[in-house]
Parts: C-alpha cells; structure tokens; sequence
C-alpha cells in the first residue's frame, strides 16, 4: 500500500499540551491504548486510520488538521 499523507503526531502532541488534555483522558475517550497513544505520538508506533479519526473526534478537530502530504522520494537511477 502507497502512503500519500504523513499524520503529524509531533502537531497532534503538541495540540494535546497547548490544548491542556491528558494523554490518559484522550486515550480512554478514544478507545486507545494509553501505551499506544504514548508510542504514537513519539513515533514509534503508526496511528491506524480508525484511530487517528478517534483522536480527532475526541479532540474535536477535523481529521484533515494534523495531515500533510507526503513527498515521494525520488527514485535514484
């Protein structure tokens, strides 16, 4: 499967902090895993698209916020 979009976790953390929501609050209210919100927004683990769209209803954001387009690497010939 080809990924066109990148989900941002860096912004979403950083919405969570500036917003003052507990990871723990988020992660209940989203049916997620608080060890797999936490390695999410670390990097370390993908969010799933259910997940992301979880996150974001939670949140109260639209899904498109914390997207951004994926630049293809270019292929070394």
């Amino acid at each position: 499967m080809v990924e066109i979009v990148d989900i941002d976790v860096n912004e979403i953390k950083l919405y969570i902090e500036r917003s003052g929501f507990k990871q723990k609050a988020i992660a209940e209210k989203s049916g997620l895993d608080e060890a797999k919100l936490c390695m999410s927004l670390q990097g370390k683990r993908k969010l799933e698209a259910g997940e992301y769209a979880n996150i974001c209803g939670v949140l109260g954001v639209p899904m498109t916020m914390f997207v951004k387009p994926k630049i293809p690497e270019k292929e070394v010939v």
